[in-house]
């Protein structure tokens, strides 16, 4: 009898896998999730710090957010670098240095950020994922 229930159970699970095959999931959190993981290939850079690659400008990018009402998210530079990372990421670039960021008035707007870099493509190296303070073993 023990064997006919793990039997039954299996063919039940089978029949359940196989039921669902092909089904999808459709969710508004594709873009957020996309745009997270697309910044998260790119690379901060110092200007210095670029000018050590072999480096490819692929251009400028901007990113700006005005806030409206008083309901709405302020304004953060944290979120406009990763917007502008997301846009390097789509330039199919790897690298971005942010040249400036800054608040100002703008019309119609309580708070009002922009922020503006450049897009790169770096050459992969060795090492590079190492952070800058990790003891090299190369003698």
């Amino acid at each position: 009898m023990h064997q006919q229930i793990s039997f039954s159970t299996l063919a039940a699970a089978l029949l359940l896998v196989t039921g669902c095959n092909g089904i999808q999931f459709n969710t508004n959190a594709g873009p957020y999730v996309s745009d997270r993981l697309s910044s998260t290939l790119v690379r901060e850079y110092t200007i210095s710090e670029i000018s050590r690659y072999n480096a490819t400008t692929l251009g400028f990018v901007n990113a700006s957010y005005c806030q409206e009402k008083l309901d709405e998210r302020k304004a953060s530079k944290s979120a406009l670098v990763r917007d502008l990372k997301v846009r390097t990421q789509k330039m199919g670039g790897n690298g971005l240095v942010v040249e400036a960021c800054g608040t100002s008035e703008f019309n119609g707007c309580l708070s009002y950020i922009e922020c503006r870099g450049v897009a790169y493509a770096v050459p992969e190296r060795k090492g590079d994922d190492l952070p800058a303070n990790a003891a090299s073993t190369h003698f």
